[in-house]
């Protein structure tokens, strides 16, 4: 009996994550799944366009938009809810309401826009996936700093499920699904205001530091040496880096 006791309250902030799901979150979600599918299924790599083939890639981009995606802000509210906090995924846009032409507009989804526009232009080669952030419940109780180091943890550990989903589908070999999310990383890792990197970074730039290194690493050399060798040295060097900056930077100033 304790030993079924103790494992539900381990599974605790997984159960209690429908209930941290709102209306509002679960159709950005939806509009961030069908926006990163299109950025990613438009150009289907072919010479000649045959609408079977791409449909068929399109419903592979989206199973694998659905699995990263997912994986994200899964790690992003378990994380959250550890720490008594609740985690809501989001468009990226400008929300601020105005009235145009007479119709009243909350907000402007700009990096949607944005994602779009490239992909026109480069005619699906360019994949800008910085459509959502996640925004966490601010309680102050905690103190500053404390706080500070606790918000970067949770998009650090979002961030950390897709650099993990690379070394899975990359083992699987699912070439499409180590695309989606190393070009996931690539936009959100940037210091950008509004991206998931630069909340780690305002809020703990020693984690930004490490996570940076360590992801960089594995994201070029995934697939060219072995799997725990590249982590055992991906970590080690992220580390020694970290270190550096701790003692030349942070200690200087």
């Amino acid at each position: 009996t304790i030993k079924i006791r103790k494992y539900l309250l381990s599974l605790g902030p997984v159960m209690n994550l429908k209930s941290s799901i709102s209306s509002k979150e679960v159709s950005h979600s939806i509009w961030i799944v069908v926006i990163l599918t299109l950025v990613f299924g438009f150009n289907d790599g072919r010479d000649v366009f045959v609408l079977s083939n791409w449909l068929y890639n399109l419903v592979n981009v989206f199973v694998l938009v659905c699995v990263s995606i997912l994986a994200t802000i899964i790690a992003a509210k378990i994380t959250a809810s550890h720490f008594g906090e609740e985690a809501e995924l989001k468009i990226l846009g400008i929300n601020k309401g105005f009235n145009l032409l007479g119709f009243k507009i909350k907000s402007i989804p700009i990096t949607a826009i944005i994602a779009f526009v490239l992909m026109i232009v480069s005619r699906g080669i360019i994949y800008f996936t910085s459509i959502f952030t996640i925004d966490v419940s601010k309680k102050p109780n905690f103190g500053k700093v404390l706080y500070e180091n606790r918000e970067a943890l949770i998009y650090f550990w979002a961030l950390m499920a897709n650099l993990a989903l690379i070394v899975v589908f990359n083992y699987l070999n699912v070439e499409l699904g180590v695309l989606i999310n190393m070009w996931l990383l690539i936009w959100n890792i940037l210091p950008i205001p509004g991206f998931l990197g630069s909340k780690i970074f305002f809020n703990n730039k020693i984690l930004y530091i490490f996570f940076l290194v360590f992801a960089l690493l594995l994201m070029i050399f995934t697939g060219k040496i072995n799997t725990i060798l590249l982590l055992v040295l991906a970590l080690l060097i992220g580390f020694l880096v970290m270190i550096w900056w701790i003692f030349r930077k942070e200690y200087k100033s």
